[in-house]
């Protein structure tokens, strides 16, 4: 059986944990604190000791690096 309890798994969830966005990336999460640093992934939500990842704003960030033109390669149109 899950470690997770029934209510947990059937609840919609709106607010990740540092882990868990990163864990929902498949990145570690040193890689994620990477990403947010860099502007990559948004900046988390303090309330009181926790902190939280909102869900949809990391999926907006997601889409948003998805979309992103790709960037300029120094090498392109050259011949070696």
């Amino acid at each position: 059986m899950s470690a997770r309890s029934l209510r947990q798994q059937t609840l919609p969830r709106f607010a990740l944990r540092r882990d868990e966005a990163a864990a929902s990336l498949s990145v570690s999460p040193s890689t994620f604190d990477n990403w947010v640093a860099e502007g990559k992934m948004p900046a988390g939500l303090k309330i009181g000791a926790i902190m939280l990842w909102d869900v949809q704003a990391i999926h907006d960030h997601w889409q948003a690096l998805r979309e992103a033109p790709l960037a300029h390669n120094p090498l392109d149109g050259r011949v070696l």
